[in-house]
């Protein structure tokens, strides 16, 4: 008996001994549902492992053959066999991680996705509209994601479906607007749709978070008044989701026929154009009192705010038009 124990002991130790020889690292799928005699052979004929009974008698020994976890793993060249064991004991799969800027539109964030080689653009885009994720952020059959897919940095595993992805986000979003933010939306008689949809105006408009609660006053006032919200990325939005722009807005789209389009309609458009940071969202819940009901964008990317429409025009002549002009002029010389 002491013999055997012996035995035993001396092979478990030695297996942290035992390497890995794959020339370099290399990810390994461990399929659904796959078996661990499987697995083995398939390392075994990956070259990634050429003594299968020590790695079959480790994972015994350590209880993990019966319990693989499907999934993606990064496979270091020279790692012990006991380490792998644990990853696939584990289920940590490998992850790539990606950041989500704030003001990403769905569509953008299906195309950064794929560019990660972790979904297909169509295939999360049509995921959006699936029944249970639209449950689960507390949307109604035909509504959009579009504001709920939190923009964060994420690690996320290779082998997670669109689904799976898209959940992750709005999970992020529910943490992010939490019940005490809901609380203070319910409080002020404001749907969390009008505040979501406010806040990604607010996140397009503004490059600096100080201005966001000024943006958010005027963009009130101007509902206040019955005045038309003429923000360029509403119209941009109605263009993308009817696949019409091409990075420039015409003075024929201005009367484009998309209820986004706020140079036609008044108030806010049905939904969010973006996903909205947490300032955005708070600048929208919170707007600044402020007498401005126009504002146009300086050079350096900040805002002239005007409270009358005289105003409004000069400042445009000198922060637009007269740049414009310089910057064409220098166009002309530089040829």
């Amino acid at each position: 008996m002491g013999l055997r124990f012996l035995l035993v002991l001396v092979l478990f130790c030695s297996c942290s001994v035992y390497k890995t020889e794959n020339k370099e690292d290399v990810l390994f799928e461990i399929k659904r549902g796959e078996s661990f005699s499987s697995v083995v052979k398939r390392l075994v004929e990956e070259k990634i492992i050429s003594h299968p009974r020590v790695f079959k008698f480790q994972a015994k020994l350590s209880g993990s053959s019966k319990n693989l976890k499907f999934g993606i793993y990064l496979i270091k060249k020279n790692e012990s066999y006991s380490s792998i064991i644990n990853k696939f004991y584990s289920g940590k799969s490998y992850s790539i991680n990606v950041t989500i800027p704030e003001g990403y539109n769905i569509f953008d964030i299906a195309d950064l996705l794929e560019s990660k080689n972790l979904v297909k653009k169509e295939d999360f885009l049509k995921t959006l509209r699936d029944k249970d994720l639209l449950d689960y952020a507390g949307l109604n059959k035909g509504q959009s994601l579009e504001g709920y897919l939190f923009p964060d940095s994420y690690s996320i595993p290779l082998n997670y479906s669109p689904k799976q992805i898209a959940k992750m986000m709005i999970t992020r979003f529910k943490e992010v607007v939490n019940d005490e933010i809901l609380n203070v939306i319910k409080s002020k008689n404001i749907t969390l749709n009008k505040v979501l949809t406010m806040a990604s105006i607010i996140q397009k408009e503004a490059r600096f978070e100080h201005e966001m609660p000024i943006i958010s006053g005027v963009y009130y006032n101007r509902i206040e008044k019955r005045y038309k919200l003429q923000a360029d990325p509403t119209l941009i939005y109605a263009l993308i989701l009817d696949g019409k722009y091409d990075g420039n807005i015409r003075k024929s789209h201005f009367d484009y026929h998309s209820k986004y389009n706020t140079y036609r309609y008044y108030g806010l458009p049905p939904g969010p154009i973006c996903n909205s940071g947490k300032m955005a969202i708070l600048a929208a819940i919170y707007p600044a009192k402020v007498d401005y009901l126009y504002f146009v964008a300086k050079p350096d990317g900040t805002h002239y705010f005007s409270k009358t429409l005289e105003e409004h025009n000069k400042a445009v002549h000198l922060y637009q038009i007269i740049p414009a002009i310089e910057r064409r002029k220098q166009r002309l010389n530089s040829k």
